[in-house]
């Protein structure tokens, strides 16, 4: 697949993980796999793509923007998209996060998720990136529209705006949910692959 082709199947709402090769990168897959139900884990980033020409927002040195082309081109991602995932969706989802934009990187909280249940309590109103990938798919609602949802997961989007936990979710986390042994139903992979 060509870049053009794939930036033109790109769509606000995709979410997408990345490979990272250097020491950071190896030392977040090392801790994922330690808690990995499959004891696997490849990706240590993640991101949303909320806007056209291929534009994420992540959380980096600071949360900003910037197009997935030129920052991981010739990296391996991994891109997935909920069936019902749709604009007013991805709408919603962005204005769940878009708070952080400019805020810095919150790497404290990775020594949090070196031990599980600490990246599960106060997150002080910050998230790594993959916890903000959570966020967005939690407030986009994606997971309430399905045609059989639970009372239960219905009960609790109407009352807090959230049908995901995310907090203390890790890049593989979200490439499992897309397409790994925890698969989520409505999930399907865009591209995985090396990015052009």
């Amino acid at each position: 697949m060509t870049r053009e082709e794939l930036m033109n199947l790109l769509q606000p709402g995709d979410v997408f993980c990345s490979r990272n090769p250097m020491m950071l990168g190896r030392a977040i897959t090392w801790f994922e796999k330690l808690r990995a139900s499959d004891n696997h884990a490849e990706y240590s980033h993640a991101g949303v793509i909320i806007g056209r020409p291929a534009i994420t927002f992540e959380a980096l040195w600071t949360n900003r923007k910037q197009n997935l082309f030129k920052a991981y081109a010739g990296t391996k991602v991994l891109i997935g998209r909920h069936e019902y995932m749709n604009d007013e969706r991805a709408v919603r989802g962005w204005d769940g996060i878009k708070k952080y934009e400019g805020k810095i990187y919150a790497g404290w909280r990775l020594i949090f998720h070196a031990i599980p249940f600490f990246s599960k309590v106060g997150t002080g109103n910050f998230a790594v990136c993959s916890e903000m990938v959570g966020k967005f798919i939690s407030k986009s609602g994606v997971l309430v529209a399905w045609r059989h949802p639970s009372d239960q997961l219905v009960q609790a989007f109407i009352k807090t705006g959230e049908s995901y936990y995310w907090k203390g979710r890790t890049p593989d986390d979200i490439a499992d949910m897309i397409s790994g042994v925890e698969c989520v139903r409505g999930w399907s992979v865009v591209f995985e692959d090396i990015l052009p």
